[in-house]
């Protein structure tokens, strides 16, 4: 019989057993982890019963991941069920948000065409999901997948429920917190004062170059030479240039050893002292806009560099980074509605999970804090 046939035919067994329940409760004890049966509950999230041999697999595939072929032999070993219980319990952390915004959508939404909504779900489900499977997975093909996904206990149809779920999920958080989304100048100019240190920049400036390397010729003189060849055409080149326009883009692609001669020996901003070659870092903000540096020697090799831009150490100014600002306080304040309407249904919500009993709101808001979870 198919595991999760299994499991689903045992729900009902499980249910109508609260000695179980108790059971579960009394060896919930970290220190004292045990392994847990494939389909004993191990959570309830409100109506939404949750079985251990539904998390199996991905406990299984973090197991292969960490242990490769010993995989097998140590996910069952007693010697780890408190490592497989960490597991467990941080999958059942990360499905809570999920199913709470589920059940909040199916409340309110009760009249949703849930098969036509699936159907638009299946072009993503195929062109990200799947593909995302296979790399987890480490298979090359559908067929391969669905062996593999056999093998650690779960199928691709239960992956597709499951990523339906969340996309709705997702989607309806999106759509039921309400915030206020308009963000006037005045906001903007508040958040810029109240920011300003974030927005102070040093020295800096745009430029492009053309190098020649030293270990690409016999010797320095030779590689001056070859430089020297170059820059008079570049001189020519520049001459039939606006001072902020490139002039090096085709002989940086042909001609130049530079790092980014593939993007036309192009650099953008670039802050005062962050060069290995001083002599460049000297002219970059000494050399007027537009003007050809002379021949510079760095620890590679010679170089000849233009400025095209410099901005001098100070704030970045406010009209620059007004639309910057605009989004940071949009998204300030849909994290804020989100927070708010995740704790509320985690305020109202029933929790219990076969490691802590029943979970209040209080510890749940402790154990899904980042560094608790980790």
């Amino acid at each position: 019989m198919p595991l999760r046939r299994c499991c689903l035919l045992f729900v009902t067994a499980v249910l109508a057993c609260a000695p179980l329940r108790a059971a579960a409760q009394a060896t919930a004890n970290a220190s004292d982890a045990q392994l847990l049966s494939e389909c004993e509950v191990i959570a309830r999230i409100n109506s939404e019963v949750i079985l251990a041999c539904e998390l199996e697999w991905q406990v299984r595939l973090m197991f292969e991941q960490r242990f490769g072929p010993q995989a097998t032999k140590l996910i069952d070993s007693p010697l780890l069920a408190q490592a497989r219980e960490g597991l467990l319990k941080r999958i059942i952390l990360n499905r809570i948000d999920v199913a709470l915004l589920y059940a909040d959508f199916r409340s309110n939404a009760p009249q949703a065409d849930m098969d036509s909504i699936e159907k638009q779900l299946q072009g993503p489900f195929e062109e990200s999901e799947i593909p995302r499977l296979m790399k987890t997975t480490g298979v090359e093909d559908r067929g391969e997948l669905e062996a593999k996904l056999l093998q650690l206990g779960t199928s691709l149809e239960e992956r597709r429920q499951d990523f339906v779920r969340t996309m709705i999920a997702q989607t309806w958080m999106r759509q039921a917190v309400k915030y206020d989304k308009e963000v006037t100048h005045d906001q903007m100019l508040d958040y810029y004062h109240e920011h300003e240190p974030d927005y102070d920049q040093p020295d800096r400036a745009r430029w492009e170059e053309l190098m020649v390397r030293f270990d690409k010729h016999p010797g320095k003189r030779e590689a001056w030479a070859a430089l020297a060849r170059l820059g008079n055409r570049a001189h020519t080149a520049a001459a039939l240039k606006a001072a902020d326009q490139p002039a090096f883009e085709a002989l940086a692609e042909k001609h130049s050893d530079a790092f980014n001669a593939d993007d036309g020996g192009q650099y953008d901003w670039t802050t005062k002292g962050s060069l290995t070659a001083s002599a460049v870092d000297d002219a970059l903000f000494s050399l007027p806009i537009g003007q050809m540096s002379p021949i510079l020697e760095g620890p590679m090799g010679f170089h000849v560099v233009r400025v095209l831009e410099r901005k001098p150490a100070g704030p970045t100014p406010f009209s620059e980074v007004q639309a910057d600002i605009r989004k940071s306080l949009h998204d300030e304040r849909f994290k804020v509605a989100i927070d708010d309407k995740l704790n509320e249904l985690k305020r109202n919500a029933r929790l219990w999970t076969v490691f802590t009993g029943d979970l209040s709101y209080e510890k749940l808001s402790e154990m899904q804090k980042p560094e608790v979870r980790r």
